[in-house]
């Protein structure tokens, strides 16, 4: 296990998100349920079933089981509708019975589709994540970089993301803008020059944040480094240039963290991973995640 999820505080932001999907999927008019199943949480016939993988993968949705079991409770049904054995950050295999399910057959068919799509979301991410991971400590072992995401998440999804992310190994970046400081092109454009951004930024932020300066040169490398600021962002270098990079940086009257980003993925995250690289960005882990793909399968229905 790699995360110890706070249930509690996941619980709300996930019964939200079932709840959404329950109002998109108008559940309360499903025919085809209300025909074969019976009406809600008060029907005679209970479901047993499980949510098996179809493919392997890293588990990052025991905040979700917690808050399906919460939001059953508030739609009428007493008991526990969902358990697992899995936590966040638990490797399974095809065929592994992640969830089981037992309670009012029309709510178990009204749950089933937001449960697997936001299950299969974050799992994915926390899946794309490890392997990432993985490949960035078989090539730096020794002083190995942090793997991050972005804040490149649709709205309302971040915190999901992050948990994913986390489950699988990585780390976030900026949870919010509030997070950190990071003086991207725009913003130097809006101030005018590298030194004045830091200047303004370092007069105005919480003394406890880091101000990071993203930088598209070794030009704009060396004025964010005059300027010293605390972190710098290679944005879109080449390994070459990184290396170069880190010449300069190695010259710096200060430390500086260092964090690459742009463009990387499984394919070319290796040859970044490299001595005195500290943090590799990799905004594909929530903006173009791959799914687990996890099926409900029925096992029985009886009558109360």
């Amino acid at each position: 296990m790699i995360l110890s999820t706070n249930y509690h505080g996941f619980s709300e932001q996930w019964k939200a998100l079932l709840k959404s999907g329950l109002h998109e999927d108008g559940w309360q008019w499903d025919w085809t349920s209300l025909a074969t199943t019976g009406q809600g949480a008060t029907s005679k016939k209970i479901m047993q079933a499980k949510v098996v993988a179809k493919s392997d993968g890293i588990w990052a949705a025991s905040s979700l089981v917690f808050a399906l079991n919460q939001l059953a409770k508030e739609l009428g049904y007493s008991k526990e509708i969902v358990k697992s054995s899995f936590e966040d950050g638990d490797s399974f295999k095809v065929g592994a019975v992640l969830v089981n399910w037992k309670g009012p057959a029309p709510l178990v068919l009204a749950l089933e589709r937001p449960f697997l799509n936001l299950a299969s979301y974050v799992s994915g991410i926390a899946t794309a994540t490890q392997i990432l991971v993985n490949e960035v400590k078989r090539t730096c072992p020794q002083g190995t970089p942090r793997v991050t995401s972005t804040r490149k998440t649709l709205p309302g999804y971040r915190d999901v993301g992050v948990l994913g992310v986390c489950a699988g190994g990585g780390y976030s970046h900026r949870v919010s803008l509030s997070g950190g400081v990071l003086i991207k092109e725009n913003h130097i454009a809006a101030a005018g020059s590298i030194s004045f951004a830091i200047e303004n930024a370092r007069r105005i932020a919480p003394h406890g944040l880091k101000i990071e300066v993203e930088v598209r040169s070794l030009f704009e490398l060396k004025q964010a480094l005059r300027a010293e600021a605390d972190a710098v962002m290679l944005d879109n270098f080449t390994p070459s240039q990184v290396k170069e990079g880190l010449k300069i940086i190695s010259k710096a009257r200060h430390s500086v963290v260092v964090e690459v980003s742009g463009g990387l993925n499984l394919g070319n995250i290796a040859t970044y991973a490299m001595p005195g690289v500290h943090i590799l960005s990799v905004g594909s882990l929530t903006h173009s995640v791959k799914t687990c793909d996890f099926s409900l399968l029925v096992q029985g229905v009886k009558k109360v």
